[in-house]
């Protein structure tokens, strides 16, 4: 995370440092034209807060408690936050480990050494 997206993280989360940040492989155009910026995603207290900065930051939150849905589609090597509908971007581009990772965070009652806990429809 470089100095600018620290910066926006501890304005979004200023009761302390997120228990988890994940580089996605997602990248969008936040003003940087010459270059898309990658997408963050960051558990902060019961917040899921997706953000990438640039000279116009895109910065999205959920609770975590409303993602409960989400799963990680095996066919496009993505995270789905679901339900998705207020969200700008609701795909992002992980590794199963990660993927893995964050499902356990947004929802503790699954088993995360159980993958088809995890996974939804195999279909984008």
């Amino acid at each position: 995370m470089n100095q600018i997206e620290k910066q926006l993280l501890n304005e979004l989360a200023p009761g302390g440092s997120p228990s988890l940040v994940l580089r996605s492989g997602t990248r969008i155009d936040v003003g940087r034209w010459w270059w898309p910026r990658r997408l963050w995603l960051c558990i902060a207290g019961n917040d899921l807060i997706m953000l990438a900065a640039g000279r116009r930051h895109y910065v999205a939150r959920k609770s975590l408690s409303a993602c409960r849905n989400s799963y990680y589609c095996q066919a496009t090597g993505q995270l789905v936050i679901e339900p998705g509908d207020d969200l700008t971007f609701s795909r992002f581009k992980l590794s199963p480990r990660e993927a893995l990772k964050l499902l356990a965070r947004i929802n503790p009652s699954t088993d995360p050494s159980n993958p088809s806990d995890l996974t939804g429809p195999t279909d984008p």
